[in-house]
């Protein structure tokens, strides 16, 4: 007979611990090493059929491939294994010991994926050769244990096919989730684990923890007299005598594999990724049943359909069965800041489309866990769209406040549109770890209205998405003692769970700021630019095809421009390689889109004598011209219609000296150091406090150097190119040019061009910069008199003000902000100034400080980035929130300053189809075929805040005018044009409303 003493927390886990150990030697019943031949490292190549016919050779185990850097090449593999023998089937697995991210391919079709996440894959029972492509780059990033790459390049080791054992395996499972769940309630009831020596008596604990603590000792006893079969017993009966309490919330779990289009790797890389992962999760879901798999983005499944078509009838089975779930509306997951609304909308159109025709409906969730913050329009955008539900974990990485909700319903800025919406308070490469998930739940703010919430679960980034090991700890984990239950869920069923509580949730209306990465709104300056460039050629493109009544561009012109949307492609945090090939393709977008229109342009219409110009906005416009040879204008063009170069409208000459430039309407003045030290507008003097000019910070962030400015930059800000010559470079009666030159920072030059135009309403500003400086923050700063308590910035759709006094914390943090093409500071009557820029998108204002952020130099990810010559372009002017007496609202402002007119050497005129009266606090934004029937839409969105009627009136009598949303379906929520006569009709609108109006 023994003694008996209660069993000791620590003691017991020790002996699980050593016993753990045990049963790990015993997981694999049998392995037999295969012989493995390899081919030449070569280029990008997804087909094991073309692999097929590489010539191979043997491979022995600690031979190394590859370069010691990431190289974006491949390496093709061979093996062959024999069918199973009796017992084995269902039990047989492939060990593949390789650095790299691989992936197995049997009879020409993806079979499964391997790398430092998942190193065994399910093999089948019959005999196959199996094909290996393993990518020479470092795979699974977020995976622990990730290894870099050696100096002598990626190794491989072995590779075995090995029968698994499954008593062993599952009590390995079973050990593994009762010991999460004994270490948790040790720590919560404070139980000291001291190692060696005394341990303090088992007193006070709860009775869960005692219960617990008795079951294992019993469970290891059990392992002592009858080894793994009998501890497996013990521990199953363990889960039976320990379900969860009715109470436990739910940590619903979406099997996930976040896929970075771009990043620290190029899109050949992404590709294989794509397959890799995908292959994975279909052999995962088939291992487990219960499991959900879910992934956004069409760009992906476009890529796989190319790529490796056996894989898309497979994922349309798992889509049938509920183990799939395509989803995220949006064509990839956008950086929703930076792009132009009508790009967002194109976005989730084309992206909704393809994922309805792929999988019978579209999607109701925008799944964007990993984006940079996200604009006040969104819900407006995503409800238009037929998108209900939006879930992201981003939120969690504010580094001052602590956003207040979880679950609560987003109202948009025009107050009706409503999203449900779900923030993850865990990040999105989960490992089902029970502290952590329980911890999620503890932060789930609404947990008491809608006690789940939505995790999702797996190794993104080529890491290949849940292990095995994840589906295992899900199964222990759903129905324990102490523990959140665990379930597997689409995220459209998990909304539909949220939405029965939808009435008790809190509602917020507002932007969600990320307090972190404000660093974005600047990185790779010339993708940014190159990026609005061709959303500008688009516009252009489309406003001439309505013109002429021709056809839709279609998704086809549009794909590869929202591809850039990516938030690690517009945002500019990728590798230099990402960035060489797509400013080079975007640069071919913009040459076939200039091409086009002009080629279109010159046919019919009525032929003009000389050159034709064209303006493709839906507003008329005063513009300069400079024509070459044909020589210069200032013209007044119609909105959407054409001027004969010959067509000159009368303007006040531009007067200028090295002080002053003047064309009658704006007068600026600048002092004898070439700083800017007044502007006038129509005779009242802006309130400028002290001279505009350039300033330089140091720019080093603690953390993410592309993504981040650290508040101290803003600190260490000195002024730079203060002592300016100005020469005046061009001086006539239709423009004037006022240009200075100075060295900035250690290795950088600067010229500063102040540019006047006859007509024009805004001083003009090119800044040329030679950049080459390391760890630096260029920036344009306007000191004004203005203190109203908020600023207004551009968003998408609409605009936003933000805190530019002393304020709370959360006004504090947005000591860097977005400004979606300008941004305004101003009193609180709305009277000031405003910046206007091109293409860029980093603002900052504080106490009637208005900067414009012009470049970073941020050495990671990419260490040449910004590197080199730029030609940044913004203006400055009086700002007006409502367009009125001819004036324009600065919304409307940004739009025609940088949205270039269309030269046409033998054009013809058009005639345009409609004008638009009384547009107020509206920007007319967009026209574009209709896609879904004969006509065209006019997209408007309100600026203000304000509501009002727009008249619309029509050149020829239509078939009907409707509003609309961005599929084209008539909208029953908000009122419809009223018909006056024939041809013109009243659209009323309210504050911030995107307005989409039909014409057929």
């Amino acid at each position: 007979m023994s003694r008996r003493l209660n069993p000791l927390p620590q003691l017991v886990l020790d002996r699980l611990n050593l016993i753990s150990g045990k049963v790990d030697q015993l997981i694999w019943d049998h392995t037999q090493t295969l012989e493995v031949s390899g081919s030449d490292v070569f280029e990008d190549v997804i087909d094991a059929k073309a692999a097929a016919r590489l010539k191979y050779k043997p491979v022995t185990a600690g031979e190394f491939f590859g370069k010691p850097e990431n190289t974006w090449a491949h390496r093709w593999f061979k093996l062959r294994i024999p069918a199973a023998k009796p017992g084995e089937r269902g039990k047989r697995f492939l060990r593949w010991a390789s650095q790299g991210e691989t992936t197995a391919f049997i009879d020409g079709v993806p079979w499964a994926g391997l790398d430092v996440g998942h190193a065994t894959c399910p093999l089948p029972d019959a005999a196959a050769t199996i094909y290996l492509d393993t990518g020479t780059w470092i795979t699974g990033i977020w995976v622990p244990g990730a290894e870099r790459i050696g100096c002598h390049g990626l190794r491989f080791d072995a590779a075995e096919l090995c029968i698994r054992n499954t008593t062993a395996w599952d009590l390995k499972w079973d050990i593994d989730a009762l010991k999460q769940l004994a270490q948790l309630l040790m720590k919560d009831d404070n139980v000291v684990t001291p190692g060696v020596g005394f341990h303090p008596p088992f007193e006070s604990v709860s009775p869960l923890l005692r219960k617990l603590t008795r079951h294992l000792d019993e469970a290891c006893d059990a392992w002592v007299a009858g080894g793994a079969p009998a501890m497996h017993r013990a521990t199953r009966a363990i889960f039976k005598d320990m379900p969860a309490e009715q109470w436990q919330p739910s940590a619903v779990l979406a099997g996930h594999a976040h896929i970075d289009v771009v990043w620290l790797w190029p899109e050949t890389a992404t590709r294989h990724k794509n397959v890799h992962s995908f292959a994975s999760q279909l052999r995962m879901t088939e291992a487990y049943p219960e499991m959900v798999f879910v992934h956004s983005t069409p760009a992906v499944y476009r890529a796989v359909a190319e790529d490796a078509p056996g894989l898309i009838p497979q994922i349309k089975e798992r889509i049938k069965s509920g183990q799939w779930e395509i989803m995220g509306a949006f064509e990839v997951e956008p950086d929703v800041n930076m792009p132009a609304g009508e790009a967002l909308a194109r976005s989730v159109v084309y992206g909704n489309r393809y994922i309805e025709a792929f999988s019978g409906k579209p999607s109701t969730v925008c799944w964007i866990p990993d984006v940079f913050g996200y604009s006040n329009c969104l819900p407006q955008v995503l409800a238009l769209g037929g998108v209900t539900r939006f879930y992201t974990q981003k939120m969690t990485w504010s580094s001052v406040t602590r956003f207040p909700y979880t679950s609560f319903i987003w109202k948009g800025s025009d107050g009706h549109s409503e999203i449900t919406t779900h923030l993850a308070t865990t990040g999105y490469n989960g490992e089902v770890k029970l502290e952590d998930n329980r911890k999620a739940l503890s932060l789930h703010q609404q947990c008491d209205i809608h006690p789940a919430s939505l995790i999702g679960t797996g190794y993104g980034d080529g890491g290949g998405g849940p292990a095995e090991f994840v589906a295992e700890r899900a199964r222990r984990f759903k129905n324990l003692a102490g523990a959140p239950k665990h379930k597997w869920q689409t995220s459209d069923a998990f909304f539909r769970d949220l939405e029965k509580a939808k009435d008790k949730l809190p509602v917020y209306q507002g932007e969600l700021y990320l307090e972190y990465h404000r660093g974005v709104l600047t990185s790779q300056a010339e993708f940014k630019r190159l990026y609005r460039a061709c959303e500008t050629s688009l516009l252009t493109h489309e406003a001439l095809r309505v013109v002429d009544g021709g056809e839709p561009l279609g998704e086809a012109a549009w794909l590869r421009v929202l591809f850039g949307q990516f938030h690690d492609a517009l945002p500019g945090s990728s590798i230099t390689r990402v960035y060489d090939e797509l400013e080079a393709e975007y640069l071919q977008i913009l040459d076939r889109e200039s091409t086009a229109v002009k080629s279109e342009l010159g046919k019919g219409g009525r032929k003009a004598a000389g050159p034709v110009v064209f303006n493709p906005l839906a507003q008329p416009r005063c513009v300069f011209v400079d024509a070459g040879k044909a020589g210069q204008a200032v013209l007044n063009l119609p909105a959407l219609g054409t001027a004969r170069l010959s067509d000159a409208a009368q303007a006040p000459a531009v007067t200028a000296s090295t002080t002053q430039l003047d064309n009658g309407i704006v007068k600026a003045k600048f002092s004898a150091k070439g700083q800017l030290t007044g502007l006038a507008v129509d005779g009242k003097a802006l309130d400028i406090t002290a001279p505009a000019g350039l300033s330089l910070s140091h720019d080093q962030p603690h953390a993410y150097d592309a993504w981040e400015i650290d508040h101290y930059t803003s600190k260490t800000a000195q002024p730079v190119a203060d002592k300016l010559t100005l020469k005046l470079t061009e001086s006539s009666k239709l423009r004037a040019t006022l240009e200075g030159s100075a060295a900035i920072g250690k290795k950088s030059r600067v010229m500063l061009r102040y540019i006047l135009e006859a007509g024009s309403r805004h001083l003009k500003v090119e800044a040329l910069i030679d950049w080459q400086e390391t760890q630096s923050l260029l920036k344009y700063h306007v000191p004004t008199g203005y203190r109203g308590r908020f600023a207004t910035f551009g968003c998408p759709f609409g605009s936003i003000k933000r805190p530019q006094v002393p304020g709370v914390p959360a006004d504090e943090a947005m000591w860097e902000v977005t400004g979606n093409r300008w941004a305004a500071v101003h009193d609180d009557a709305e009277q000031g100034l405003a910046l206007i820029a091109e293409a860029k998108y980093g603002y900052s204002c504080f106490e009637g400080d208005l900067g414009l952020s012009l470049l970073k130099s941020a050495k990671h990810p990419d260490a040449v980035a910004d590197m080199g010559e730029h030609t940044i372009r913004f203006a400055i002017g009086q700002h007006h929130a409502a367009s009125r007496d001819g004036v324009a609202s600065t919304a409307c402002a940004a739009d025609a300053l940088y949205t270039p007119v269309v030269i046409a050497e033998q054009g013809t005129e058009r005639t345009p189809p409609f004008t638009l009266e009384g547009v107020g606090s509206l920007c007319p934004s967009w026209v574009c075929p209709a896609e879904t029937g004969p006509g065209y839409v006019i997209r408007l969105h309100e600026t203000a805040g304000t509501s009002g009627t727009l008249t619309l009136k029509l050149a020829k009598p239509s078939r009907g005018v409707t509003l609309i949303d961005f599929r084209e379906k008539k909208l029953s929520t908000v009122p419809q044009p009223i018909k006056r006569d024939a041809n013109t009709y009243a659209i009323p609108y309210g504050p911030y409303q995107v307005v989409s109006v039909r014409v057929r």
